[in-house]
């Protein structure tokens, strides 16, 4: 299929976790490079603009891997919450954060409220867990939900230096039921007021 060169990781999660932040502090810190595939693939023809939502959609799945796996060398960093895109890394990580507080940070952000929901959804969801599992197995996650930057960042150079990454247990449909989100998320997904 395509060549067998392999990063040295894929940060994912939804998008709002932090993937792109932490990504570049980790390549500056190996002396590496950051991809950010949606950064590389925007403007692209495997993608389309959908101004609406303000995001990227994919229209040529083929030819976005294609460009992706052309980029990458061993010993970089990707970032992408598309995980089909991405040569096998030498370790998955992804970022999790609460949906509660996803939904703030992105609403903070002056995201489309359809974008924010659609995202929202995804993490309580484990749409980006679930789809990188049924890819490579194991995969850990870090919450960084309460996390300082800095402790995140410790917990990714120890999981890129080849030593037992650190793995969160987490489960935000059951927080979210616990909190109210849940109930909160689902009345304002089912209003028409977008």
């Amino acid at each position: 299929m395509f060549d067998a060169r392999r990063p040295k990781a894929l940060i994912t999660g939804t998008p709002g976790v932090g993937k792109t932040t932490h990504c570049r502090k980790l390549a500056a810190f190996l002396s590496t490079k950051c991809i950010s595939v949606g950064e590389l693939l925007a403007g692209t023809p495997y993608v389309t603009y959908i101004p609406e939502l303000d995001t990227y959609e994919i229209v040529d799945l083929d030819g976005a891997v294609k460009r992706v796996h052309s980029v990458v060398e061993p010993g970089h960093i990707i970032d992408t919450h598309v995980v089909e895109l991405v040569p096998d890394p030498e370790v998955v990580i992804i970022l999790r954060k609460a949906p509660d507080v996803l939904f703030a940070e992105l609403k903070r952000r002056g995201w489309p409220l359809k974008k924010i929901l659609d995202n929202v959804w995804a993490e309580i969801l484990d749409v980006v867990l679930i789809k990188a599992r049924e890819r490579w197995g194991e995969v850990a996650q870090i919450d960084v939900t309460r996390r300082r930057p800095e402790e995140t960042f410790e917990l990714l150079k120890k999981c890129v230096a080849g030593e037992r990454c650190h793995s969160d247990v987490v489960d935000w449909l059951g927080y979210s039921e616990e909190s109210g989100f849940l109930e909160f998320i689902e009345r304002l997904s089912r209003s028409e007021s977008f």
